[in-house]
């Protein structure tokens, strides 16, 4: 049950829940913008089509937390306080976006 707060994570906690395989990465950016670079378990889910219902059809079957990320982290912050009402799991944001999972030297899928 979430505790009505969307947590902050940073590169490196991320990095550990998705080894093991305890969340789900939800990218908000556009497609083009996905296209040039993602974490590679994220699902592309743009703000321009976030679709909440499908967020917790998702949850409730998986069993799964949400992790939101985006460019620098404020797009994510806002689609997780915007669906964290309507899920009963931990909603968390990664810390400073895609450009801190480069920065901390995570490897990006697609793009160059």
């Amino acid at each position: 049950m979430t505790d009505g707060a969307v947590k902050f994570v940073e590169p490196h906690e991320l990095d550990l829940m998705i080894g093991q395989e305890s969340v789900t990465v939800i990218d908000v950016r556009e497609p083009d913008e996905f296209a040039t670079g993602h974490i590679e378990t994220a699902i592309n889910m743009p703000t321009s089509n976030f679709d909440i219902a499908a967020l917790v059809d998702l949850t409730d079957e998986q069993d799964t937390d949400l992790v939101f990320v985006c460019a620098v982290g404020q797009r994510s912050f806002g689609a997780a306080n915007a669906v964290l009402a309507h899920v009963d799991c931990a909603v968390s944001n990664l810390k400073g976006g895609i450009q801190s999972w480069a920065r901390a030297g995570f490897d990006l899928e697609g793009g160059k």
